[in-house]
């Protein structure tokens, strides 16, 4: 091995072929400059703990992103699952986001920074996943056939490609309205609604 370099063979048979070849896809499921992260999960927890655990079912699925054509509703399941598991507290097995949430609200009240993201930010985030997975899976061919960003977790705006946060709402807009705050600067007071309300400002709205 020449000094400064990584002797990947080893690391190749540690992982397994499966495992090994969905590396880029976990690195970009788990969090990328471009993609987007999973609020309160660190990248050890997340893409080595789980992942080394993770069944073939879940590393197959992972493996369907970077391709063409839709996701089947077997694929996104396991993927929620696989979510799930990164956020369930030891001893417990929840593989339902909506469950999930309200299980972490009710242990750790407003602290939404510990919760998985909603079932509509987890469908955008796949879909950034599957354009950068796509990219990094391609790293070896001259000639790359991208995704269209445009139908996969983005959109145009006046500065430029953005990606999408959710296309569901969090919660009912009634309920929205009720908690979110207005304050047009600080939410040091009482005046701000979420302060009285005893949640931290924008806790109601989705951010991986």
């Amino acid at each position: 091995m020449v000094s400064g370099t990584l002797e990947i063979a080893p690391i190749w048979r540690a992982l397994g072929q499966e495992k090994a070849k969905a590396l880029p896809i976990i690195h970009a499921f788990s969090g990328a400059d471009n993609v987007g992260r999973f609020s309160g999960l660190g990248k050890t927890k997340c893409r080595f703990q789980q992942y080394l655990k993770a069944g073939i079912e879940t590393i197959s699925a992972l493996m369907q992103l970077p391709e063409d054509g839709t996701l089947s509703q077997n694929v996104k399941e396991m993927l929620v699952g696989f979510v799930c598991t990164m956020y369930c507290p030891k001893g417990v097995h929840i593989n339902n986001i909506t469950d999930q949430r309200w299980h972490l609200f009710c242990k750790n009240l407003a602290e939404s920074h510990k919760w998985p993201p909603t079932i509509g930010a987890l469908q955008e985030h796949v879909e950034r996943v599957r354009v950068q997975s796509r990219v990094w899976c391609q790293a070896t061919v001259m000639w790359h056939q991208l995704l269209d960003p445009l139908r996969h977790g983005y959109h145009q705006d006046e500065s430029g490609i953005s990606p999408i946060t959710t296309k569901i709402l969090p919660a009912p807009q009634a309920i929205i309205q009720l908690v979110r705050c207005q304050c047009k600067t600080n939410c040091s007071t009482q005046r701000c609604s979420c302060r009285r309300n005893n949640l931290t400002c924008t806790d109601l709205w989705d951010r991986l």
